[in-house]
């Protein structure tokens, strides 16, 4: 007797559920694409006890019939594709024929559907349909999904806190509203509003929806192109970011999905704007010829592959930075932000001081302004700057707080400006326009080589990197066991702590299992070297030395952050400043 048998088709969507149900949120998906794919312009998703007790989506789209209501229950039924060729010509967001037949296999579903005529209305339960009649000829269609996961204990005994599974599917609405501004959405948990968007077309509206006002205002339109790509969207200025990736987003075609690469060039474009823990907030619409992606590649559709992707991420890095070259892009304190912009971690800690302590302290001590020229033993020439022509703004001292801040203004805003961090960024953007020239690169024999001590998996992984550290100038052999011996250093790096930062390169690399290019670190090394050389904190500055470094600071590429992405300078414009002394 064989072996091998058949399933039976209850049991096969079961298991083709826990491949595209995993969660509320995944029916939420799932419905919502579908109600896109039928045209819809306005959706409302109604939520219960997290998506557990109910899901409702309804939409205004162009419906089913009877016929085509019942087919769509059916595994693999589908009206997207036909034809084998049509799996890589996709223009739509569903196309298996799974989603349906996997939600009404773990949950009990109810639809209402019609195309302007009479209206079909099933009940069905274990996906079987158990009652059928004619309902409301109002176009569109409601589908309901209710006891999501009662037939499959296990999955729903695994579910997280409603607040989590909540949160998922809020994540996945803002997503596909940020991907459709065209429709309006309307998400209901527990009966109450939870997100509403207009469907104007405008994205900008949706952020300020999602994120708050103050969010969108510091939002920087960017749009790029290539033969193969379109791209465009919103990313934040350095005053609104997060301390995960999560709100960089990519959407292909109408589709979110993962895409790793983009995200990391998005974070590369930032590399000197942002700390390496910080990221921004980023919607990117992207582009392409169906033809050239695979988007068949995961059962819920959440990744794809494609064509040309390193175009794709030059193309993505190069236009976020010339965003830089052309927007203000410092840091803006908001006073009062509303509940929803309270959400996205302005920041404020980054500024130094909060603007209730900073009012305090705005009297400047006198004995802090030196008048006359006095030489500053540690104050680098800056005679040699990347650019000859000022960019940006021109800024007028007014004196020095604490020996750390200058205090400066223009006809628009007062600025708070660190003056280590401003020569941090002179330094750098001088030094790397001197050093990035390989012939420049001057390295030095060690009379005393430094020894690296490190774990046996570190010193066999490192191994396969020795070449990178190379090129950096740094030459280095094992040494012993589980040891190497650097007889080379770049000349600069003899005023550094060699040994403390040859140990933060190696994890660095190792950490990235060698990712890192020989630019990345060559910038690393240039921020060090950059740092040690700069003006200190604590450090006081006549009013030209002031003057010089304001000046300097704004002939750079980006004025704006340190090498390693802390705030040159916070800026309070004139609104802010009328709005705490309630002169609006």
């Amino acid at each position: 007797m064989s072996l091998i048998k058949v399933l039976d088709s209850a049991l096969a969507n079961k298991i083709a559920a826990g491949e595209v149900i995993e969660r509320p949120a995944s029916v939420v998906k799932e419905l919502v694409e579908n109600s896109i794919d039928a045209g819809a312009t306005s959706i409302e998703i109604k939520i219960k006890e997290a998506g557990k007790k109910i899901i409702s989506v309804s939409d205004n789209g162009k419906g089913m019939d009877k016929e085509d209501a019942h087919l769509a229950f059916k595994r693999h039924a589908t009206s997207k594709i036909i034809k084998e060729r049509d799996l890589f010509n996709i223009h739509t967001l569903g196309f298996r024929g799974e989603a349906l037949p996997s939600i009404a296999a773990v949950a009990n579903v109810t639809i209402e559907t019609s195309t302007g005529e009479a209206g079909t209305k099933l009940k069905l339960v274990n996906s079987n349909v158990v009652e059928e009649e004619t309902c409301a000829s109002r176009k569109g269609t409601t589908i309901k999904v209710e006891n999501l996961f009662y037939n499959t204990p296990a999955r729903l005994k695994y579910l997280k806190s409603d607040n989590v599974e909540i949160s998922h599917i809020n994540e996945i609405v803002s997503k596909l509203s940020l991907a459709h501004p065209n429709i309006s959405f309307t998400l209901y948990i527990d009966d109450k509003i939870n997100f509403s968007s207009t469907g104007r077309g405008d994205v900008l509206e949706v952020i300020s929806s999602l994120y708050g006002i103050s969010v969108a205002r510091e939002m920087k339109k960017f749009s790029g192109e290539t033969d193969d790509f379109v791209i465009s969207g919103y990313t934040s200025s350095l005053g609104i970011s997060k301390s995960n990736r999560n709100f960089i987003i990519t959407i292909l075609n109408g589709r979110c999905v993962r895409m790793i690469g983009v995200v990391n060039a998005v974070i590369d474009a930032y590399k000197t704007y942002l700390s390496d823990d910080r990221f921004p907030i980023t919607v990117i619409n992207i582009e392409i010829d169906p033809t050239l992606v695979d988007v068949n590649v995961h059962p819920a559709k959440h990744e794809v592959r494609l064509s040309k992707e390193n175009e794709l991420k030059s193309l993505v890095e190069k236009t976020i930075r010339e965003v830089f070259k052309v927007e203000n892009i410092a840091p803006r304190i908001y006073s009062e932000p509303s509940s929803k912009s309270a959400q996205i971690e302005l920041d404020v800690d980054t500024f130094y001081n909060s603007k209730a302590s900073f009012m305090e302290e705005i009297a400047i001590n006198e004995n802090l302004i030196k008048e006359d020229s006095e030489e500053v033993n540690d104050f680098v020439d800056f005679s040699s700057v990347p650019n000859e022509e000022k960019k940006y703004i021109r800024l007028n001292p007014i004196g020095q707080l604490h020996a750390k801040y200058i205090l400066a203004y223009d006809e628009k805003a007062l600025y708070i400006v660190d003056q280590h961090a401003a020569a941090e960024r002179i330094n750098y953007e001088k030094f790397q326009k001197e050093l990035n020239d390989q012939e420049k690169w001057l390295y030095t024999d060690l009379l005393v080589p430094i020894v690296v001590n490190m774990s046996n998996s570190q010193s066999r992984r490192l191994m396969d990197y020795l070449s990178l550290f190379k090129d950096i100038g740094i030459e280095m052999v094992p040494f012993g066991i589980n040891s190497y011996k650097v007889s080379t250093i770049p000349i600069w790096m003899k005023e550094a702590n060699a040994s403390e930062y040859i140990d933060d390169m190696i994890e660095q690399v190792l950490s990235n299992n060698g990712r890192l290019k020989i630019g990345d670190l060559r910038l690393k090394a240039i921020s060090t070297l950059a740092c040690k050389a700069s003006l200190k904190a604590n450090k006081v500055l006549s009013m030209q030395e002031m003057q010089t470094l304001l000046d300097n600071l704004f002939t750079c590429n980006n004025p704006f952050t340190c090498p390693h992405g802390r705030p040159t300078l916070i800026v309070y414009d004139s609104y802010e400043l009328d709005k705490m002394f309630k002169r609006v």
